[in-house]
């Protein structure tokens, strides 16, 4: 039974995500032509023969009969044909080679916008698979074979067959609509959202729905419960972040009845304040105040240069990531307090000993402090007690440059959870080593507008409980 569900579980994942477009570009060489096409997609004309007639029936480079592309005494001759890849985000090429006689070799090479690189060289019999790169996906890509020896004798031979690229289509994001705007009142749970859809315009279902308390959360206090039942989906609650997840794979639909079957409630006998949540389809935290999505990732000894690199190279749902930039307490408070670990953020004084500047993502160069411990805040700041302080020694300059998120162990002098040291680019050791980098997607030009989250809200109020025989209201003591 248990290996069925797996089967099962697994054939829902591939068949939720197997109406991403996938088109391909082919030549299986069965035909004795330039200018065939064996794929869902057309290359963009011809092969073409450079130093050679472009005739596919005779010559140094041809199709033989038997169905392979054909390189005979090849010498300074290569053979070319362009496609359009831009539509696409990610392409890999294979391709079958045998080498007939001698002991010569064929390079692959792929135009990357300027030049032809070389890709693989090919070597005796076998089979290559190769994923392009980004520059290598363009509406003028193209893919050229040539000679990667000298001095061919008059029989060495080198076939190629079943040139493949398959090209997949970028996977769309979801667009999560909700509303909710309730009073909660002590002693009872409520549902957390009013109304929800997920639709999606190339997936019909997917593998979680997260939903995260993302303003004003109490840890030790709320809870996130999925009341009812709901067969294809289970629930895990984390309460450091405040986060129940609701994991599938399931339909959209399924997940729809089962955000609006999630209720929170309070265990204080006398809970205040306004809660916000948010319902996203996708990993990353969403802070509402900011509208910026969040991401720990977890990398133990990873120095400030290669963190903040690293979180360049992510992108969530088209969102540009980079080393985050906590502008703001409710920013500070969430990456710190609602995080799942510790980590490097995107502000140094390399340049300048005491000038402490945002040197990541829309806000690079914005200086926020000047000064050690007890300078002066010139926007907003969250250091830890007695930070920063260019330990060990403040009167020497260079020794720590790097923000940190400061591990919960190590906050003092009164300042909240999530407050920042100052380290060197490699961390320090214990409770100071880098654990990881938190990474915030969103603000960054050219990024795509996305509604993968809804949020909603409850107004947690005294209320008196009017009660006769048949009806209790519930009401804001105003």
């Amino acid at each position: 039974m248990r290996n069925l569900q797996i089967i099962i579980c697994t054939l829902l994942f591939f068949f939720f995500h197997a109406t991403h477009g996938q088109d391909t570009f082919a030549d299986d060489f069965d035909v004795r032509s330039y200018s065939n096409n064996d794929g869902s997609n057309l290359f963009l004309g011809n092969w073409v023969e450079t130093n050679e007639t472009t005739n596919p029936t005779t010559g140094r480079i041809e199709i033989t009969s038997g169905g392979d592309l054909e390189f005979l005494n090849l010498d300074n001759r290569y053979i070319t044909r362009n496609l359009d890849l831009s539509a696409y985000e990610n392409v890999t090429l294979t391709l079958d080679h045998d080498r007939t006689n001698g002991n010569e070799t064929i390079l692959v090479q792929l135009y990357d916008g300027s030049t032809f690189n070389t890709v693989a060289t090919l070597n005796g019999d076998g089979s290559l698979t190769y994923e392009l790169a980004a520059n290598e996906i363009s509406a003028g890509s193209a893919i050229r074979f040539t000679t990667g020896s000298g001095n061919w004798g008059d029989s060495e031979r080198v076939l190629i067959d079943n040139l493949l690229f398959t090209a997949q289509e970028p996977d769309l994001p979801p667009i999560v609509i909700g509303s909710g705007d309730d009073l909660y009142c002590p002693g009872g749970s409520i549902p957390i959202a009013e109304s929800i859809t997920i639709t999606d315009p190339d997936d019909v279902g997917t593998t979680a729905v997260f939903i995260q308390i993302s303003g004003g959360y109490v840890n030790g206090e709320d809870l996130l419960s999925l009341t009812g039942s709901h067969p294809s989906i289970t629930t895990s609650w984390d309460a450091v972040q405040g986060e129940l997840t609701l994991q599938g794979p399931a339909t959209y639909a399924e997940f729809e009845a089962a955000v609006l079957a999630t209720e929170f409630s309070s265990s204080s006998g006398n809970p205040s304040g306004i809660r916000q949540f948010s319902i996203t389809v996708g990993e990353a935290n969403f802070l509402p105040s900011s509208s910026h999505y969040y991401e720990f990732i977890s990398a133990p000894g990873i120095s400030w240069t290669d963190a903040e690199i690293a979180a360049s190279n992510r992108t969530y749902f088209g969102l540009q990531g980079y080393l985050a930039t906590l502008t703001s307490q409710a920013e500070a408070d969430f990456s710190g307090q609602q995080a799942s670990g510790f980590g490097w953020i995107g502000a140094n004084d390399v340049n300048v000993e005491g000038e402490w500047r945002w040197v990541t993502g829309p806000e690079a160069g914005t200086q926020f402090w000047n000064g050690a411990a007890g300078g002066t805040e010139l926007t907003f700041a969250n250091w830890n007690g007695g930070e920063p302080n260019d330990y060990p020694n403040n009167a020497v300059p260079g020794e720590e440059n790097y923000a940190h998120i400061a591990d919960a162990s190590v906050i003092r002098g009164g300042a909240p959870v999530g407050s920042w040291n100052d380290l060197p680019n490699g961390g320090g050791g214990g409770a100071y080593a880098a654990q990881g980098y938190v990474v915030e997607y969103g603000g960054t030009a050219g990024d795509p507008v996305l509604n993968i989250t809804a949020t909603t809200s409850l107004n947690i109020s005294d209320c008196r409980v009017i009660t006769n025989r048949r009806i209790t209201y519930r009401a804001k003591n105003n």
